[in-house]
């Protein structure tokens, strides 16, 4: 069951708030076939039939028309989605191995995607933190117990 504590919801342009699960899900597509798109229908463009199917997965080819693969909804996991494009299973019924394969092969590419991004963020982080002029200076103390500020990029003692 995703929530706001196991699935952080990230805020759009367009000020609505969409799940860090189906970003991760839209990128995934991306990376396995960029005319394959994640898109998200707003209120006032959905139809009847999709009211609470608020996503749609595009296939949206450069030369020729777009069309739907498959519409999913709010409370659909994007793992699930994912494993279900993978076994060429858009409906929710199919073969049991193949939908297996299809779930652990999606479980991982979700936790690959976000090991990814954590690098990435971590990655950041540290280029910040050594480009920050404050972080280029420590601290020593003597063997007189004075204490001096050293800048790591000259060696240099800074007053």
């Amino acid at each position: 069951m995703l929530n706001q504590f196991t699935d952080p919801a990230v805020a759009t342009e367009d000020g609505v708030f969409i799940s860090d699960k189906w970003l991760r899900l839209s990128e995934i597509l991306q990376d396995m076939d960029p005319t394959i798109e994640l898109r998200w229908i707003p209120p006032r463009h959905r139809t009847e039939a999709d009211k609470s199917k608020p996503y749609a997965i595009v296939h949206a080819p450069r030369d020729r028309k777009h069309y739907i693969i498959m519409f999913a909804g709010e409370t659909d996991d994007p793992q699930d989605i994912l494993a279900r494009l993978w076994s060429g299973n858009t409906s929710e019924h199919g073969s049991v191995l193949t939908n297996l394969d299809a779930i652990e092969a999606a479980k991982t590419a979700f936790a690959q995607r976000e090991a990814m991004d954590s690098f990435e963020e971590a990655a950041d982080e540290m280029h910040f933190m050594a480009t920050s002029r404050s972080n280029w200076f420590i601290k020593r103390k003597r063997p007189d117990g004075t204490v001096v500020k050293i800048d790591t990029q000259t060696g240099a003692v800074v007053k």
